[in-house]
């Protein structure tokens, strides 16, 4: 039993306490005094005197008095650990690795917190009005009202089972063949008996948002045999956005991944300047900013949409559709992600048209205002649902007035240029002349007033000369009535948020780094395409054995891959240290870009990579790259300055990926295409989608029904709370994988064969071994007939990060198995061994990575991952897994010239230094 130091209020446990200091406004003012004065009394004790030891049990101050203990003057950056140029070199000793004294490392607990500072009180942001029945409950009621069962239409669970495959992999004509099969008919028996009841049953579950269809006609400039003006007809499908909203924040399957006002994070108790931790819309400046404008009680809706246009036949038949796609920033950005979690909506399709009654001159306007004519369409709903609210039942059970407000839009650069309404060879967020957009200058940004008071001109008024330069040269406008218009609190020009895939890793990283690198790379092409194939396996980077020269199909996937090593690849062979700078810079832009959560510090840092960047670019302009430009007035190379801008104002650049609304396509788009018959298919394919939403509806409204739905809360901060975002369980858990048994292929391989170079290539295993035993007190000497079993790799589990939280990212593979010589006359290929390199934590002092990320870490060459044979002297024979290592040289200087760490293999006597671990 746990209680309030403040108030001497008992809770169950500790955790308890902290929310209710967390929430209390009393002890809440008293623990924040508690943690102020502490803090700075801590803190001036390190300025007068060296760390004291970490205490021990008895006297650890308890967890929710922990504070920050880093100096208030502490940096980031690695300048304070550059040597001065004049300095000499340092050369670390080839020195025995020293095995660390094992330890419990108790973590404080203020390195795993983040503070929050919730929207002001008076404002009562995210403000409930009282009960609300969500969606479910009312699925639940009727049919308690109709005396329906749970599973609506169907018999029973398997029943249902079966429908739900055949409506998810089963098309139209083949539901009909298999219903009729006499196994069906005969034996299985489901109450539907042909398709015609089985669609029946289907479309009378519980659906969402209906579709609409608009007629446009469209008028052009050519005229038929008759003289009179061509005509055509685009056909408008689309939902209601209010509706899709509704939809969203009342879904119960959302409710521990959603939030209804925004807050501030930080990762200090004080909110020093660089603190800030911005990862979730909640968590960024844009709602909070409109929050303020909002009414009081009021709950701001970010509408996020993404639209982008796809192609529906792969070989024939020209087919393409236009989707257009909704959802919220309250729910957060790991579900938003998820295809699976439908945590996005397909809010309409624009048609698509070939516009062919007008001229090749008036065909781009008509698009593009047909395009805008179409999304207002789509939207007209939010102009008096953003200003005035609308009550919506939320995920929680409570009633809100709700907000939907246009906030991001997701697009690649065409259709940002689109959505803004300029030119192509503009920027859709500033007023930067297409001249100028390789300068790393800040321009003004792009006023929505200013921009519609042109466009109103210029249907208005004459066109004078001045008013062409302005309206086209200055501002490089199109003229066409923005759908944007009369939506409320929305600045479309701030709302276009980072593309990772296309303007990085595809556009910056592939298109114009890796071709400028190629062409100063002495050997061009072929000898990247060589270093390319000569670096070694590994299990975290795919290995191009053929080069890049001969991939007919560039992803995402691979422009990643890519990223892992092309910068070592570039300080391999590059003759200048500029081109080397400007390599590094580009890919510590792009992975500083791609957190999950963000800092004002990795903010910072991210800044100063596109500082290096640009301070070093010209070095390929003086090499002869680019020579019939002679400028860097690339879209995508520009788009880098907003990056900082915009994480600031939505969060983390991964919410907003162009990557999840080409894997909606699939989905919503190409699947639905193909279930239909291919003709007037948009209007089959939204049928096909209204009945997959229903039975994904259904299935989550039955788990739901039996308590089966749960859905991790999210480890960020709740409005108001103070929670570990990182547990100290987590942060401890240093712990690794290994097989539980030996692969038969491994066990009993004699030491001959470990220590044979056509082997396992350990030379000094036997020596290590002895060694080992030595210092552990042994007499016994291993010999060359002792035989060892074997493991293939260890999986070493790495704590929560929450700057990268990826599963894959969480966990390092470290092989050590032998070669496989197949046996002759069968088809198997010889594989090589593959040994990996790792860093190893020593007790070795080291003054060059001295309170760096490296500091006490060594690396080495993983040979022999085993066992002790079971007739060695106990305890030894006993012993978990044991790993043979071959020791690098210490981490020396870095390089002057590339600014990387320079390793050789470390020996002794004129063999490799090898040692049992």
């Amino acid at each position: 039993m746990s209680q309030c130091e403040y108030c001497k209020v008992p809770f169950a446990d500790s955790s308890a306490v902290i929310r209710h200091q967390a929430h209390h406004s009393g002890c809440k003012k008293k623990r924040d005094e508690f943690i102020k004065t502490n803090l700075l009394v801590r803190r001036r004790r390190r300025r007068s005197t060296r760390p004291a030891e970490a205490p021990g049990e008895d006297h650890a101050p308890q967890a929710h008095m922990d504070v920050d203990t880093r100096p208030l003057d502490f940096d980031v950056s690695m300048e304070e650990f550059e040597q001065p140029e004049d300095e000499p070199e340092v050369e670390m000793p080839d020195i025995d690795a020293q095995e660390p004294v094992p330890r419990m490392v108790d973590v404080p607990d203020e390195e795993d917190m983040w503070y929050t500072r919730t929207f002001p009180e008076s404002k009562k942001a995210g403000k409930a009005y009282g009960n609300s029945k969500t969606s479910f409950e009312k699925i639940r009621d009727e049919q308690i009202l109709t005396g329906s069962e749970i599973l609506g239409p169907f018999a029973d669970e398997e029943e249902w089972e079966l429908a739900k495959w055949l409506i998810k992999n089963v098309g139209h004509n083949k539901t009909e063949s298999f219903l009729k099969l006499p196994i069906v008919t005969d034996r299985v028996k489901p109450s539907f008996d042909k398709k015609k009841t089985f669609l029946e049953n289907i479309d009378s579950l519980p659906i969402g948002a209906t579709w609409k269809c608009e007629q446009i006609p469209l008028q052009g400039d050519l005229v038929d045999e008759d003289g009179r003006f061509r005509t055509d007809v685009a056909e408008l499908w689309f939902r209601d956005p209010v509706e899709c909203v509704k939809e969203l924040i009342g879904n119960p399957a959302f409710k521990h991944c959603i939030e209804y006002a925004p807050s501030r994070l930080y990762d200090d108790p004080l909110g020093v300047e660089g603190s800030e931790v911005i990862n979730e819309m909640s968590s960024a400046r844009w709602w909070w900013k409109i929050q303020e404008r909002l009414p009081d009680g009021s709950t701001a809706a970010p509408l996020i949409l993404s639209s982008d246009k796809t192609r529906l036949s792969q070989f024939s038949g020209d087919k393409s559709a236009w989707p257009v796609y909704l959802t919220i920033g309250n729910i957060n950005k790991d579900t938003r992600r998820k295809a699976s979690s439908h945590a996005t909506i397909l809010l309409g399709y624009l048609p698509v048209t070939k516009m062919d009654c007008y001229s090749d001159a008036a065909r781009a306007v008509a698009k593009y205002r047909l395009f805008h004519f179409c999304m207002g369409r789509i939207l007209e709903a939010l102009a008096e649902a953003g200003a005035n609210g609308v009550d919506m039942a939320c995920a929680d059970g409570q009633l809100r007035k709700v907000h939907p407000i246009l906030a991001a839009y997701i697009a690649d650069y065409p259709e940002q240029c689109l959505v803004a309404c300029c030119m192509e060879n503009r920027c859709p967020m500033c007023k930067v002349l297409p001249t100028q957009r390789g300068d790393h200058v800040p321009f003004p940004k792009r006023d929505v007033d200013e921009t519609l008071s042109y466009i109103h001109r210029y249907d208005q008024e004459h066109h004078t000369a001045q008013f062409k330069k302005e309206f086209i040269a200055d501002l490089g406008l199109r003229p066409c009535a923005p759908f944007w218009a009369g939506l409320p609190h929305t600045d479309i020009f701030e709302a276009f948020t980072p593309d990772l895939l296309h303007q990085l890793h595809k556009g910056v990283f592939k298109d114009h780094l890796v071709s400028w690198c190629t062409e100063v790379t002495e050997g061009g092409e072929k000898e990247i395409d060589a270093r390319f194939k000569s670096m070694p396996s590994h299990p975290e980077v795919r290995h191009f054995k053929n080069g890049l020269s001969m991939v007919s199909q560039w992803t995402g996937g691979e422009h990643k891959e890519m990223e892992k090593v092309f910068a070592c690849l570039v300080a391999g062979n590059a003759t200048d240290a500029a081109v080397i700078r400007t390599a590094d810079a580009v890919i510590d832009f792009i992975y500083l870009a791609s957190l999950e959560s963000h800092t004002g510090r990795s903010l910072a840092a991210l800044e100063a990579a596109l500082d290096t960047f640009h301070e070093n670019k010209q070095i390929f302009l003086d090499l002869g790259v680019r020579a019939k430009q002679k400028h860097f007035n690339i879209p995508k190379l520009h788009s880098m300055e907003h990056y900082v801008a915009m994480i600031w104002l939505f969060g983390s650049a991964d919410g907003y990926n162009t990557e999840a609304s080409e894997r909606l396509h699939i989905d919503y788009a190409k699947a639905g295409y193909r279930a239909s018959n291919k003709k007037d298919y948009i209007a089959q394919m939204t049928l096909w989608l209204q009945r997959q939403e229903a039975v994904d509806r259904f299935t989550a409204y039955l788990a739901w029904c039996t308590e089966s739905l749960h859905i991790k809360p999210r480890t960020t901060i709740r409005p108001g709370a103070q929670t570990a975002a990182v547990s100290a369980a987590e942060v401890l858990r240093r712990g690794y994988r290994i097989a539980k048994a030996h692969p038969p292929a491994l066990r009993g391989i004699p030491a001959t064969f470990l220590e044979d170079p056509a082997g396992q290539n350990a030379t000094v295993f036997l020596a290590a071994l002895k060694t080992y035993l030595g210092n552990k007190g042994s007499t016994y000497k291993p010999q060359s007939f002792d035989c060892f079993d074997l493991f293939k790799r260890v999986t070493i589990t790495l704590p929560v990060i929450p700057e990268v939280s990826a599963p894959l990212k969480l966990k390092n593979v470290v092989r050590a198995s032998p070669p496989v010589i197949p046996v002759a006359g069968t088809r198997a290929v010889p594989e090589p061994r593959l040994q990996d390199f790792a860093l190893i934590r020593t007790a070795e002092a080291n003054p060059v990575t001295a309170a760096t990320a490296l500091a006490g870490l060594r690396v080495a060459h993983v040979r022999v991952l085993f066992t002790m044979p079971s007739y060695f002297p106990a305890p030894f024979n006993t012993t978990g897994p044991l790993a043979y290592v071959e020791w690098f040289t210490p981490f020396s200087r870095p390089d002057p010239k590339s600014g990387y760490y320079v390793l050789r293999r470390s020996t002794r006597r004129h063999k490799p230094y090898g040692e049992i671990i």
